[in-house]
């Protein structure tokens, strides 16, 4: 039986999202494939882990989930924020999170809704080109990106669902080349892993429909039910004070998982008063980092 390789990461914070996203792509796939699911795990429980096998298994799929570890020390070094913390970058470090004899690997985010076939999206051609995502369709957010980074073009994909050819991203030491770039950037490097993958994989992206990454924050985009769901952002399903669109789906999936019925603390809106009061507040790091990103924009020619 063939199969799909899938990379995600998970720390303790996020193994709500992780669950689901793991649990939807199993109930989406079509019978005929096995999938096998990496996840590099930091900080994650024996009994969480537990739980994020048995929410694959006991679908009944032919299905396996293996841990790895990722050492956010390893990128230290570059850049966070409060929202997205060092985890992050475990996409550039894609070859290592799944098994040598994986040619090609999909990964996504933990924060993710599949009501499509993960199987379609498999068998995508890349058209010769090391990775295939979703490109971010508004041409004012890509202008900017490119002046940002120093891209020659105003190309940006959304690195929330990627599908790798893992052969030639070793080829190219496309993950040398993305710590490169993200060392240079320095705090210039404001979305993280995908700010760093835009610019080593300029020229070398193909572009996939954009079912396979709908962004919640814009309604305009989720007309289609058959998509992949993606809560990018702040604030996430499992957080006290999430306010947008399709809160029931990441629910629906979460409540067939070893997590069912687990909800945020919010009596009488309080979670959500203090939640939304606490992310407010800016982390010092933080906030000196775009105050010295602003001041060399300011002094460029």
């Amino acid at each position: 039986m063939p199969s799909i390789d899938i990379a995600l990461a998970s720390d303790s914070r996020c193994v709500l999202g992780t669950a689901v996203s793991m649990r939807s792509i199993t109930e989406s796939c079509s019978s005929g494939w096995a999938l096998r699911f990496h996840v590099a795990a930091h900080r994650v429980s024996l009994r969480d882990r537990s739980a994020l096998e048995e929410t694959v298994l006991s679908t009944g799929r032919d299905a396996q989930v293996t841990f790895g570890s990722f050492d956010p020390g390893r990128v230290r070094h570059l850049t966070r924020s409060k929202l997205i913390n060092h985890m992050a970058y475990a996409t550039l470090f894609l070859p290592e999170l799944v098994p040598p004899d994986a040619s090609r690997c999909l990964w996504v985010d933990s924060d993710l809704v599949f009501e499509r076939d993960v199987s379609e999206l498999w068998q995508t051609s890349l058209e010769g080109c090391t990775m295939g995502a979703v490109a971010d369709g508004n041409p004012e957010l890509m202008a900017r990106y490119q002046r940002r980074l120093g891209m020659a073009t105003p190309l940006y994909f959304n690195s929330g669902v990627l599908l790798a050819d893992l052969d030639r991203w070793r080829k190219r030491e496309v993950t040398a080349r993305a710590l490169e770039a993200a060392e240079r950037l320095g705090d210039d490097l404001i979305l993280h892993d995908q700010d760093a993958l835009n610019v080593a994989l300029e020229g070398d992206w193909v572009p996939l429909p954009p079912h396979w990454n709908v962004w919640v924050i814009w309604p305009e985009l989720t007309a289609d039910a058959s998509a992949v769901f993606h809560y990018m952002g702040a604030p996430k399903p499992w957080h006290a004070d999430y306010d947008r669109p399709f809160l029931a789906h990441f629910h629906r999936y979460l409540d067939r998982t070893p997590f069912a019925g687990r909800r945020p603390w919010n009596p009488a809106g309080m979670g959500a008063v203090v939640t939304r009061f606490r992310r407010r507040i800016p982390s010092l790091a933080g906030t000196m980092r775009v105050l010295r990103s602003k001041l060399r924009r300011k002094a460029r020619p």
